[in-house]
C-alpha cells in the first residue's frame, strides 16, 4: 500500500507542477500542431524521462536536510519568503491576459532529444521538487526506503509525461483558451503558495 500511495503522491505533485503553461508544455502543443501528436509525445517522452533524474536528486536533497535538522529551520524561514513571493508573483500573472502559445517557437529536429534538452534545462524543476518532498517529508507522507523512492519517482515521471500527452492530444483547444488557462491556473497557484507560506510561519509561532 506504501508504494501504491508513494507512485500516487509522486504522479499528483508532478502532474499539477507542470499544469502551469510553460515552456515545456507549450512546446509540447506547438509540435502537435505544426507537425503530429506523435511527435509531441515523443517530446513528452524525452522531457518525462529527464524528470526521473531530477526527482531523484531532489530526493537526496531533502534526505541530506533531514539528517542536517539545522537546515530544515533555515529552510522553512526561506520557504516562507519564497511562497510568499511566489503567491504575488502567481497572481500578476493571473491579472494578465497573454496568449502563453505566441511566445513559444517550435523546436526543430528529433522531438524526443528536444525534449531531453528542454527539460534538462528548465532550472525550476529540481528547487520544486525539492521544496515539494521536503514538505512531504516534514508532513510524515515520504518515506525513505528505496522502493518508496523509486515509485515516487516514477510516478513523477509519469505524471509529467500524462499532462504533456494532454497538452499534445488538445493542443487546438489550448491554443484557443492558452490565455485563460493560465489566468485560472495562476490563481489557483497564487492561492495555494500563499497558504503554504502562511502554514509554515504559523509552525514557527
Amino acid at each position: 500500500m506504501s508504494l501504491i500511495i508513494h507512485f500516487i503522491l509522486g504522479f499528483i505533485v508532478s502532474f499539477s507542477g507542470t499544469l502551469v503553461p510553460s515552456m515545456l508544455n507549450m512546446t509540447t502543443a506547438k509540435i502537435s500542431l505544426n507537425k503530429s501528436k506523435s511527435e509531441a509525445i515523443k517530446f513528452a517522452s524525452g522531457a518525462s524521462i529527464v524528470v526521473l533524474a531530477q526527482v531523484y536528486i531532489a530526493i537526496l536533497f531533502t534526505k541530506f536536510l533531514g539528517n542536517n535538522p539545522a537546515f530544515i529551520q533555515l529552510l522553512q524561514k526561506i520557504a516562507i519568503v519564497i511562497f510568499a513571493f511566489l503567491s504575488v508573483y502567481f497572481y500578476r500573472l493571473s491579472r494578465k491576459d497573454k496568449k502563453a502559445t505566441s511566445s513559444v517557437k517550435e523546436k526543430s529536429g528529433n522531438s524526443f532529444v528536444v525534449g531531453l534538452l528542454l527539460s534538462s534545462l528548465n532550472m525550476f524543476s529540481i528547487p520544486f521538487y525539492c521544496a515539494v518532498t521536503t514538505s512531504l517529508d516534514m508532513a510524515g507522507w515520504l518515506h525513505f526506503t528505496q522502493k518508496n523512492i523509486l515509485m515516487f519517482v516514477v510516478g513523477s515521471a509519469l505524471g509529467a509525461f500524462a499532462l504533456l500527452a494532454m497538452y499534445a492530444s488538445f493542443a487546438k483547444k489550448i491554443q484557443l483558451k492558452s490565455a485563460s488557462l493560465a489566468k485560472n491556473i495562476n490563481l489557483i497557484l497564487s492561492i495555494l503558495t500563499g497558504g503554504l507560506a502562511l502554514v509554515t510561519l504559523f509552525k514557527f509561532l
